[in-house]
This record gives C-alpha cells, structure tokens and sequence, in this order.
C-alpha cells in the first residue's frame, strides 16, 4: 500500500517529461520484467506451460483494458492536474464501487447498512471533487483531474467484477502478469509517436521515478497484494486499500505537497464509509 501511495506522488515527475500514455508505456515495460522474474521464480519452467480457453483470454484481455490500460491512463492524466492527495482519497471508494457493480451485474445482495457506507464514501468524495463548496456540484462545476481519477476507480471497479466472475480459477500472480503484458503492448502502441519524435529524457529524478513504479509500484507491489489475498482473504486484503490514502497524505510532507481542510474533511468521511462497509461484509 505504502508504494502504491507513493506512486500517487512519483508519477507527476515523470509527467514533467513524457504524456500520460508515454509514461505509463515505460512503467510497464519495467513492471511486466519484473513479474516475469517474479512468476518465473515461483514456477520455473511450468510457468510456460500455461494454458487458457480463447473465453479466459477474452476475459483477461477485459481485464487488462479495462483495469490496468483505462485505470492507468486516467490515473496519469488525472495526476497532471490534481493533487496526489485528491487521487489517493477517490481511488479509496473502489471497494464501494465494485460493491455497486456486483449488486448490478452478480446480483449479490447489499446490506441496508451497507448502502449506507457506500453512500457516506460518496458523499465524502462529493466533499473532495467540489472542494467543500456544494452550489459546484449544482452547476456540475469539477476538476477535470478530479473526474479523470473518478473515472479510473469506476473502470478499475468494473475489472474487479470481471475477474471475480470470470476468472476466479486463474492463478492471480499468473494472470496479473499477462494482463499487464497486455496493457503495455497497449501502451507502447499509442506511445510509439512519441517516443520517435521526442528526445529521451536523461534527467535521473525521471528515470529514478519510472524505476520506482515499474518495479517497486507495479511488479512488487501488485504481487504482495495478491499474496495477501491469498493468505488473508479478498475482504482482509482490500481493508488495507484504505491505508492508501493515509500514506499519500503522509507524503504529501516529503513531496511538497500542500494539505487542506476539505481534504482531510473529505477523506476522513470516505474511510469512515470504507470501515463501516468492511466491517458488516467481515461481520456476514
């Protein structure tokens, strides 16, 4: 959680170089060798020996556009103009929007109480996207970064509900690592333009963040998430999400970044919704 909260604030140095789909291009190309390692270190030579129906590869390719090519763009384009405060603490209600994805799409049923905490993480983000001033969101006055991070967290949602009824048999690690293979063939497509036309940054601070992400924010992070999933439980392991924000907004510090009233406002009532949610899904 701590380098996915720091991924929050690195990205916006390498966006200083390189646009969002460039850098996100870059990312992957170190975070999908690093799963490579990674899954290889866990099954050897069987790791090849793999094999998937032309549906698990239809679903894994969903899954990959939607919840790594999407997720990461907006997430890249929405950090170029908002804080990486405000995109830690919307990204925090994915487990709320997913809830409401698989109540529409699985029909699993929702607690009364739960509907209640969905409801509070979003009215703590309403907080946050129009700054504590409601007669904005009248007039539907947002931040376009903002929206973009709200978009991010609806389609990272809509991935998880894919896996979870489609792909649940895959192997995590196994499946984390094609889909983002995917993603960045994705990636390096639409980035191609660029990266002929634009010199290559030789700027350390760049390459340094690019490294930190590929590796640290995207091989290992994603991988000990998935081991916490395995050992701990999907409902356990995605409480700790909410511990995003909270190291974002300790880093905010370090990074020079500025904290506000409304922000705090804002998060603190998103993970109070959060907490009460995984609490009555725990206590079911």
């Amino acid at each position: 959680m701590l380098f996915w909260a720091a991924n929050f604030h690195v990205v916006k140095i390498t966006l200083e170089f390189y646009s969002p789909v460039s850098v996100a291009a870059l990312r992957f190309f170190f975070g999908v060798v690093s799963l490579f390692l990674l899954v290889y270190l866990r099954f050897g030579n069987q790791l090849f020996k793999f094999r998937f129906s032309a549906k698990e590869w239809w679903y894994m390719f969903l899954t990959s556009f939607f919840g790594i090519f999407l997720t990461i763009y907006f997430f890249n384009l929405g950090l170029k103009t908002t804080s990486a405060v405000n995109g830690s603490l919307i990204i925090a209600t994915s487990p709320a929007i997913t809830a409401v994805f698989t109540f529409l799409f699985q029909r699993k049923k929702v607690k009364l109480v739960q509907w209640i905490a969905i409801a509070i993480s979003f009215f703590g983000v309403a907080i946050i996207l129009v700054k504590g001033d409601f007669s904005k969101l009248a007039e539907l006055q947002f931040e376009i970064g903002d929206m973009y991070i709200m978009s991010m967290a609806i389609v990272f949602s809509l991935s998880q509900v894919i896996v979870s009824k489609y792909l649940p048999h895959v192997d995590v690690v196994v499946m984390t690592t094609i889909t983002s293979l995917m993603a960045f063939v994705l990636f390096a497509v639409f980035s191609l333009p660029e990266f002929i036309t634009t010199d290559v940054p030789t700027d350390l601070s760049f390459w340094s963040s690019i490294l930190f992400m590929g590796v640290l924010g995207t091989g290992i992070a994603y991988t000990a998430f998935y081991f916490c999933v395995v050992k701990l439980g999907a409902t356990t392991s995605t409480l700790f999400m909410n511990l995003i924000p909270f190291f974002a907004v300790l880093l905010a510090f370090p990074f020079g970044e500025t904290l506000y009233a409304v922000q705090l406002a804002g998060g603190g009532i998103i993970i109070i919704g959060l907490l009460l949610f995984g609490f009555t899904k725990k206590k079911k």
